[in-house]
């Protein structure tokens, strides 16, 4: 277990790439299944007003928008045997920069919540950029681009789907 989590620390720091996740189908099982539970932790930490179902339905949505465009990605490079690490590699960090931040924002208030968001937002980028530069064998601020818009489009995604369902829990 701890050498999986300093495989995963590593990529955070950006000293290893996707190329060292193991691809085994039960280990992409278990790390979508901790990125689906990481996802509904934090939108509980960053929208207490909101529901079991639609935390579960954001993370959903942002599992399924990231698996997609890094597939897309790949299947446009001709790498697609690439897909298993490298979505392995985006959820292993992405649970951890999860964690983190759960932890970091529930103990902060105020400005330094909104600076902490700011700077666990931009370390997730910056990660999932590098996992996409080093899978698609491009440059670093491809995969940054990449990511931002994986981000924005997961987002956007969100808002389409369930927008209505968010003001309207929020506004009780």
């Amino acid at each position: 277990m701890t050498a999986v989590l300093r495989l995963f620390w590593n990529i955070c720091l950006l000293r290893d790439g996707p190329e060292t996740v193991p691809t085994h189908t039960w280990f992409l099982v278990s790390l979508i299944a901790a990125e689906l539970a990481m996802g509904v932790v934090l939108s509980a930490v960053m929208y207490p007003d909101l529901s079991l179902p639609l935390w579960l339905n954001l993370a959903l949505i942002n599992l399924a928008v990231t698996a997609s465009i890094a597939w897309f990605a790949l299947y446009l490079r001709n790498s697609e045997p690439r897909f298993p690490a490298t979505l392995g590699a985006i959820l292993g960090t992405e649970v951890l920069i999860d964690a983190v931040s759960s932890l970091a924002l529930g103990a902060t208030s105020g400005v330094a919540e909104r600076t902490t968001r700011w700077v666990l937002l931009l370390w997730s980028v910056a990660v999932v950029g590098f996992i996409l530069h080093r899978a698609l064998a491009t440059r670093l601020w491809v995969g940054i681009l990449l990511a931002f818009a994986t981000g924005l489009l997961g987002t956007v995604v969100a808002i389409a789907f369930l927008g209505d369902l968010i003001v309207s829990s929020s506004a009780v």
